[in-house]
């Protein structure tokens, strides 16, 4: 069985991008544009049809669909969801958005979700609930990203608490570190946003040996050079870690005009135009 970090690595050297397609339904956007149907139906049209153009086109090495936007158009969306992870699993890579955690048991099931029912190679998870909560995600071949400092403002309130001489997130960093090595052949990731110099701290930390999720950089305006300039360092593996994007691409036509999928492909381009001059 092949690692998750060897699948992130290869796909990312195939398509030179790590360039990650967020998958954020927003039916309010899209009513109509995905050809008429159940919602179900408008969902997977929609995204399918970016997705597949972004594939085909080497835009991105990753999709991350997010639980909750699809989860609230309730079994329309749920079957979906299933639908895209379906049709993409053995194309790129596949991390679910659940945000998923909490006591031994309840992470039992909820992994088995992830990774049995929905087929997905990596999730999102909390750390809040401590070590009993975050193992059974770390299994063979599959990626644990786990909230780190994350994009959004409300982030300050507990994740750059002091605690000691350190910010919290400095020790759930150092917390992974500790999982990874505790896990032969498992991994555990970091969701690690764009929009703070906290990446800085965090991959001196991880020694940039962890693979990181990156949101921030579209519609929250994240700063892509400091995060390629901080994962892309000395010793450093970037084809590792994935860098996403969501409603900056998916919906680019509100800016650009035209063809949804015409516009998120000339989004994307942008993107990885920043991205390959320091890949």
């Amino acid at each position: 069985m092949h690692s998750a970090i060897e699948k992130l690595r290869s796909l990312a050297e195939e398509n030179k991008t790590i360039l990650c397609f967020g998958i954020d339904p927003n039916m309010e956007k899209i009513d109509g544009k995905g050809g008429g149907g159940t919602t179900e139906e408008e969902i997977v049209s929609y995204y399918s049809s970016i997705t597949d153009a972004l594939l085909d086109e080497n835009q991105i090495s990753a999709i991350k669909p997010n639980y909750a936007y699809f989860a609230q158009y309730g079994f329309d969306g749920l079957r979906a969801l299933k639908n895209i992870i379906e049709q993409y699993q053995n194309r790129t890579f596949v991390i679910l958005d659940g945000k998923r955690g909490d006591i031994g048991k309840s992470s039992d099931a909820y992994a088995r979700e992830v990774y049995d029912f929905w087929g997905a190679d990596a999730c999102t998870i909390s750390p809040y609930m401590g070590s009993d909560s975050i193992a059974p995600f770390l299994r063979d071949g599959k990626l644990a990203y786990v909230l780190c400092r994350t994009s959004n403002e409300g982030a300050k309130d507990f994740q750059e608490k002091k605690v000691g001489r350190k910010y919290l997130y400095e020790l759930v960093a150092e917390k992974a570190v500790g999982w990874n090595g505790s896990n032969a052949g498992n991994t555990c990731g970091l969701v690690v946003g764009a929009t703070s110099d906290s990446i800085v701290r965090i991959t001196k930390i991880t020694k940039n040996k962890i693979p990181l999720l990156i949101p921030g950089i579209g519609a929250q305006g994240g700063d892509l050079k400091m995060v390629m300039n901080a994962i892309s360092g000395k010793n450093s593996d970037p084809y590792i870690h994935r860098i996403n994007a969501s409603s900056s691409i998916a919906f680019a036509y509100e800016k650009q005009g035209g063809k949804p999928k015409d516009a998120a492909l000339n989004e994307a381009g942008k993107v990885n135009d920043g991205i390959r001059k320091l890949l």
